[in-house]
């Protein structure tokens, strides 16, 4: 998806390795550091949805693609009160139903632990997407949940695809992990692009939301990581969710004990995600939690903390996707094979791309995931010209191929198509 250009501050952490550098027309932070997504000024505040009659409290838990929502009810405040399951639309409000819909998750592979440099001891996949790829952690010891923290255990961000197994996209140390457990980092959601939200830590620090994609940054097999929320997290949630336009929810704060929602996106930036008359930093408790947001729109939905009524559940409705500016990139420009065979072609490919932007903002950085682990970049000046670049498949399977281009002020969009590799 687009990338939009917005400001960002470096991390005052001192990484060994990099994410993506500053636009080119603000000052450059040190190469080594992700980029920290600020916070904007304008939050987003709670829609009350209420709850059922006679209840006084209640949690959105789902929102489908149209906008209806559920969640439950509760009699009481109490940690262990039952619950009742609801439905609420815009028009016909809150009602009570006998369950929620339970959209059947992709089923999570199975993966081989990557050969060293370094060595991991174990793969723990937390989220896969409906074409097989996943992500979560890469541990070094004492891997088993619920204790494995990659701060104190050691571990990495991985993301994973069947043609190409698991890959480690933190790489920001040499030495063997046993040796040195931190920096760390987590993959908790993947989206049907491959790209990958999570905690990422950096020596002593508490962990920060991150949103990765291939894109490279100073160090090409690196990727980009964007460290996105309000502040530094205290808490490594699984809730952090990033869903098929790139949108990302989780929750910042500090050193809070109850830290308050965000939702990031790249044309959008960071925006709090407060229930009216809250602030974030709120003594008194948290102000709401994002839970869910949709698939491939922007409505999030949770619970808000709402000044003279209490917990009640909440819709944020997080502004649409501005694209106005941005490269736009089509995999398929012409019609062309989606099927090659390696004893015809000697497994040789060429993904035909062709991207536009008005006004220009060149130059230009192309880059192409294969789908097999391996990417090529390259530099032009203009776009604007069907164009190509080829690569050396060696083994059959089916591949997701992605074309990435972003611009000078780092804006960005993708596009995909999909390869069969035959014998």
């Amino acid at each position: 998806m687009p990338y939009r250009r917005h400001t960002f501050v470096a991390v005052a952490l001192a990484l060994l390795a990099a994410g993506c550098d500053a636009p080119p027309t603000e000052p450059r932070a040190d190469a080594r550091r992700p980029r920290l997504a600020t916070a904007s000024a304008t939050a987003i505040l709670a829609q009350d949805l209420g709850v059922l009659p006679g209840d006084v409290r209640s949690e959105a838990t789902y929102i489908t693609e149209d906008g209806v929502v559920y969640g439950r009810s509760f009699a009481s405040n109490s940690s262990d009160a039952p619950g009742r399951f609801f439905r609420w639309t815009s028009g016909g409000g809150m009602v009570q139903v006998s369950s929620i819909p339970q959209p059947l998750a992709p089923p999570k592979p199975t993966l081989s632990v990557p050969p060293p440099p370094p060595a991991f001891l174990k793969v723990l996949v937390a989220a896969a997407n409906a074409k097989g790829e996943a992500t979560g952690g890469l541990c070094t010891f004492d891997c088993d949940p619920p204790s494995y923290n990659p701060k104190n255990f050691g571990g990495h961000a991985f993301r994973s695809s069947p043609a190409a197994g698991a890959r480690n996209i933190d790489l920001r140390f040499g030495d063997p992990p046993e040796f040195e457990p931190i920096p760390a980092s987590r993959g908790w959601s993947i989206n049907r692009w491959g790209h990958v939200a999570g905690a990422y830590w950096a020596f002593d620090s508490d962990p920060v939301v991150f949103f990765w994609t291939p894109l490279p940054g100073p160090r090409a097999d690196l990727g980009q990581f964007v460290l996105v929320g309000t502040n530094s997290m205290s808490v490594d949630f699984n809730d952090m969710q990033v869903n098929d336009i790139d949108q990302v929810i989780g929750r910042a704060g500090g050193q809070v004990f109850d830290p308050c929602a965000f939702v990031w996106r790249p044309d959008l930036g960071t925006r709090e995600l407060l229930s009216p008359g809250v602030e974030c930093f709120n003594e008194s408790g948290s102000p709401g939690r994002a839970l869910a947001q949709q698939k491939t729109g922007t409505l999030v939905v949770g619970w808000g903390n709402f000044p003279g009524v209490g917990v009640h559940a909440a819709l944020w409705s997080v502004p649409p996707v501005n694209r106005a500016g941005f490269p736009e990139v089509t995999a398929n420009p012409i019609a062309f094979t989606s099927t090659i065979s390696l004893a015809r072609t000697g497994g040789r490919y060429f993904q035909f791309y062709r991207a536009t932007q008005s006004p220009a903002a060149g130059p230009y950085l192309e880059l192409v995931d294969w789908g097999d682990g391996t990417t090529s970049r390259r530099t032009r000046s203009s776009i604007g010209v069907t164009t190509s670049q080829n690569h050396v498949y060696t083994k059959t399977g089916t591949f997701w191929v992605r074309v990435y281009v972003q611009d000078a002020q780092g804006r960005w969009d993708a596009a995909e198509r999909k390869l069969t590799v035959t014998p």
